[in-house]
């Protein structure tokens, strides 16, 4: 039943051609149902990607620091 309310909500009308069609997924519907199902996958991406950035962050700091000596 929830598939179904799915794909209803989904066609649009068109003017131009004169019928109703189903709207195509663009790239970011699809991440965010991918990131919908995959909640620990996407939690384990965010968390990496969280971390990486802080640690070049504090690689970048520490190198200052050596350097001022």
């Amino acid at each position: 039943m929830e598939y179904a309310k799915d794909e209803i909500f989904q066609i649009s009308y068109n003017e131009r051609k004169d019928r109703l069609e189903i709207k195509h997924k663009n790239w970011t519907r699809k991440m965010k149902e991918k990131i919908k199902q995959n909640k620990l996958l996407s939690t384990v991406i965010i968390a990496f990607m969280l971390f990486s950035g802080i640690n070049i962050i504090m690689i970048y700091n520490f190198i200052n620091i050596l350097q001022n000596i």
